[in-house]
């Protein structure tokens, strides 16, 4: 049943209410079962690759299942993260509890930093439902007898970016792209760019028109050392992207022709 929750397009609202009806100690461990049962996981190699695959390091997270909608996790809360820094996650994320409740913080999610809201108890019939555009979080361990393990259902925006920010300061101190094809055509053109390579133009003239601000600047950049008239008329479309940050990088160059 949990594995319909990401088979088509459904409100965060409506997971959340068919979470409440559901076991989701038990559904989460058929995932766990049907990972662990195909044929050739216990061969060490493929057992290896598979947990690689599926853990996040930064966030000590295990995917138990995916699709092109989203992905249900589980992670432990007594990850020790007391020194890495916060990550945002753009889209739709549904907390559930698992073995006993668990708390988190929110905080409010600006453009450079990020501020403490409230503190939040998630218990099985009380999922909670966060957006991402406006609000971070952070697991606290503050039960003597913690939960083992929390569940969570990601409906990712991959057009959007993770922001980073210090678990002390709270300021932004880096982001990363949260689509893994963009990371790569990122690292494509900074390729082509260092470089010099004859057909980084051609490539930047296909990528100009890709859906994530960044990879459309970086191949901007590269078509703009090459023939600044050229690129300039590419501005009107980098402009539907409607980014601020590509705004006020664009505009300068703009007003220079």
């Amino acid at each position: 049943m949990i594995k319909n929750l990401i088979t088509e397009i459904v409100s965060p609202t409506d997971i959340a209410e068919t979470i409440k009806s559901l076991d989701m100690t038990s559904e989460t461990r058929q995932l766990v079962s049907q990972l662990t049962a195909a044929p050739d996981f216990a061969r060490e190699q493929f057992r290896r690759a598979t947990i690689m695959n599926a853990t996040n390091p930064h966030t000590g997270t295990v995917i138990l299942h995916q699709t092109n909608i989203g992905n249900i996790s589980v992670k432990s809360p007594t990850f020790d993260s007391t020194s890495s820094s916060l990550y945002s996650v753009p889209g739709h994320s549904i907390l559930f509890a698992l073995d006993r409740p668990f708390q988190i913080q929110r905080y409010t999610l600006m453009e450079q930093r990020i501020e403490k809201a409230d503190r939040v108890v998630i218990d099985e019939r009380n999922p909670l439902i966060i957006d991402g555009r406006h609000t971070l979080f952070d697991y606290i361990q503050t039960d003597p007898k913690p939960a083992r393990l929390t569940g969570r259902i990601n409906l990712p925006n991959r057009a959007a970016d993770i922001s980073v920010f210090d678990r002390v300061t709270l300021k932004k101190i880096a982001w990363l792209p949260h689509d893994e094809s963009a990371s790569r055509y990122l690292v494509s053109l900074e390729l082509l760019d260092t470089i010099q390579d004859l057909d980084g133009v051609k490539v930047a003239e296909e990528l100009v028109y890709h859906y994530h601000p960044a990879v459309v600047w970086k191949a901007f950049q590269i078509l703009y050392r090459a023939d600044r008239p050229k690129a300039l008329a590419y501005a009107p479309l980098l402009k539907k992207h409607k980014s601020a940050r590509l705004d006020s990088l664009l505009r300068p160059l703009e007003k220079a022709a």
